[in-house]
């Protein structure tokens, strides 16, 4: 019998639950349970795969100059140096963790937080607190109510994985100043693009106005990219600085890095993908309010219905999985009478809105 045992707080995590693959399906599936782009990669990030591809047994670039370079152009940050590129914005989750807190410190986020963060926190030992919301919403006076002298890091997803609701930059440009200069401020952007680039620059631009600040970034949902795993951070110098000692070496992988510079620049992508993504989103939203099924207000790529009860919820997910329809459902997430359904292509979207129309008839 081994005497190897894990640390304590570590056997108090609940492993993350991924939206996952419909078993015994029957024929094409509609994947709407990640909030992946129904158009998949840029051209352009698959074509600057492939010809990676050839290189695969060099290392890539340690500092990755050449895609901070690329992010800052499109996004209009002066200084490549202050960015990190990561696998996935998760790493960046558990690397400014593990930089910041720990064992006897807290990390905060509201209420129907992304998952992450709590498993981030529990990782390194550290306590994590939520603040309530105000209908599904994040507030300013909620999250200072919950700031102490242990409070290390906030971590606030604007918009909200899985509310799709959002703080304005007013809101979120008032906490900045009130939050104590002990907190890390993190802004997770990972949904930002499907605001619009007047939001992206908000939100860049509140790095700069307080030396506490961070915004993390994802390539996993407008840019199609979730497979290959790839994030960045816009941090302070200081922040930055502490990143990079703990950073392992060659974290991202040369084809990631490939699609990344070439889906970045690919603008008309980009654009086509977010004016899909408004318009369906308003379709959604106003197609299942009909239905009887409240939707709140989306500022990313899915919505979440209330289907009143979570025996209701739970029976129109088994409804929609036998028509070969996959959503999440989120009563992990605190969240039992809704369901969280990705915008997909035209297709899947008339498919689960005609699925759910004969649901609500029938239930």
């Amino acid at each position: 019998m081994s005497d190897i045992r894990p640390l304590p707080h570590v056997l108090n995590i609940k492993p993350y639950v991924p939206g996952g693959k419909l078993a015994g399906a029957k024929g094409r599936v509609a994947m709407l349970a990640s909030n992946e782009n129904p158009f998949g990669p840029s051209p352009k990030a698959i074509d600057a795969m492939r010809e990676a591809a050839g290189s695969v047994h060099v290392y890539p670039d340690p500092g990755y100059g050449a895609l901070r370079e690329a992010i800052a152009a499109a996004t209009g940050i002066a200084d490549p140096n202050r960015i990190a590129v990561s696998s996935g914005s998760d790493e960046i989750i558990h690397l400014l963790t593990q930089c910041y807190a720990g064992p006897g410190d807290e990390i905060l986020q509201t209420e129907h937080a992304f998952s992450m963060y709590a498993v981030s926190a529990m990782s390194h030992g550290a306590t994590c607190i939520s603040v309530p919301e105000t209908d599904l919403t994040a507030g300013a006076n909620a999250i200072l109510g919950g700031v102490s002298e242990r409070t290390k890091i906030l971590f606030l997803a604007n918009p909200n994985n899985p509310t799709g609701t959002m703080m304005s930059v007013e809101a979120l440009t008032a906490l900045q100043d009130a939050l104590p200069p002990h907190v890390l401020f993190v802004i997770d952007g990972a949904y930002a693009e499907y605001v619009s680039p007047e939001y992206e620059a908000a939100i860049r631009d509140l790095v700069d106005r307080r030396s506490n600040t961070v915004m993390m970034r994802t390539f996993s949902k407008i840019h199609g990219l979730a497979a290959a795993r790839l994030g960045w951070a816009y941090l302070p110098q200081g922040v930055s600085e502490v990143f990079q000692r703990i950073r392992g070496p060659f974290n991202v992988n040369g084809l990631a890095v490939a699609a990344g510079i070439a889906s970045i620049g690919d603008t008309d992508f980009l654009t086509k993908s977010r004016e899909h993504n408004t318009l369906w989103r308003g379709k959604l939203i106003e197609a299942l309010d009909a239905m009887g099924l409240p939707t709140p207000q989306s500022h990313a790529n899915f919505v979440i219905p209330d289907f009143g009860s979570a025996e209701r919820a739970a029976a129109a997910n088994e409804w929609l999985k036998a028509r070969d329809i996959l959503v999440r459902a989120v009563g992990g997430y605190g969240l039992p009478t809704r369901l969280r359904i990705s915008v997909g292509s035209a297709e899947d979207n008339e498919a689960v809105l005609a699925a759910l129309k004969d649901f609500t008839a029938s239930h």
